[in-house]
């Protein structure tokens, strides 16, 4: 009986004194926040890059927290960058009604938008969002857009938002320099085509752009000059190739 006793008592202190070996499922609770719980979740969702898998680490944190609205919010830009528009759309109208005030929602939904071609309420989304926090990457989306539905005034006035702040933006004193070209003010987007040349001095089509300009005011040697550059850039360019002629008769 005393050696039994002896036993017993021996095979308790084994057992205490081993070591533990955590489960899956402990380790992911002690990592992560006990999952499955809607932060762990959700932290899961945002330490990763892939939006995939994103949409379905925050699609299980919404499901486990209906009214979650930050998951909602993530997981719209999830889907906005696989170009899931509709459930873009829906995920943020859901975030906005309990947070009508982050500028965010409204630039993600108007993107969303912009792709399926609604194109009026992606400007109203643009315009709510500029409201709450003007940014020049809303501005300069805002911009595009304007520039897209020849609204060319309005979108010279967001171009130059953007550059208030991005001075060295080729793209944006080009885009800027063609809507004074419809404007016709020649003489604005001469300024700004030049700008953009100085920052990126190697664009073939810049030279036949500010070319172009000129050969409408009929400043035809200025037209070779701009021109010749564009074919030392470009050879192949097909409108100077095709033009540049007719510009040195002028000359002449």
């Amino acid at each position: 009986m005393k050696k039994l006793i002896i036993s017993f008592l021996i095979s308790l202190l084994i057992l205490s004194c081993s070591p533990q070996i955590a489960t899956d499922t402990e380790t992911d609770k002690t990592e992560t926040g006990d999952l499955p719980d809607a932060a762990g979740w959700y932290s899961k969702g945002t330490s990763i890059n892939d939006p995939n898998q994103q949409i379905e680490y925050f699609t299980k944190a919404i499901e486990t927290k209906s009214d979650f609205s930050s998951a909602y919010l993530e997981r719209a830009q999830a889907y906005l960058k696989t170009g899931r528009y509709e459930q873009t759309i829906a995920d943020i109208d859901t975030f906005i009604k309990s947070n009508p005030d982050v500028a965010e929602a409204y630039r993600i939904r108007g993107k969303a938008y912009e792709a399926i071609r609604y194109l009026n309420e992606a400007l109203d989304d643009y315009t709510k969002a500029l409201a709450l926090n003007p940014q020049p990457q809303t501005y300069l989306e805002r911009a595009n857009l304007y520039k897209e539905r020849k609204r060319y005034t309005k979108a010279i006035l967001d171009y130059t938002e953007v550059l208030k702040e991005i001075k060295d933006n080729a793209d944006v004193y080009i885009a800027r320099g063609v809507c004074y070209q419809k404007l016709n003010q020649p003489k604005l987007a001469i300024q700004d085509y030049r700008k953009a040349i100085e920052l990126r001095p190697d664009d073939a089509d810049l030279y036949y752009n500010l070319g172009s300009i000129y050969w409408v005011q009929g400043r035809w040697q200025d037209v070779v000059k701009a021109w010749e550059k564009c074919l030392k850039l470009d050879p192949d360019h097909p409108r100077v190739r095709q033009y540049l002629p007719t510009a040195r008769k002028k000359t002449e």
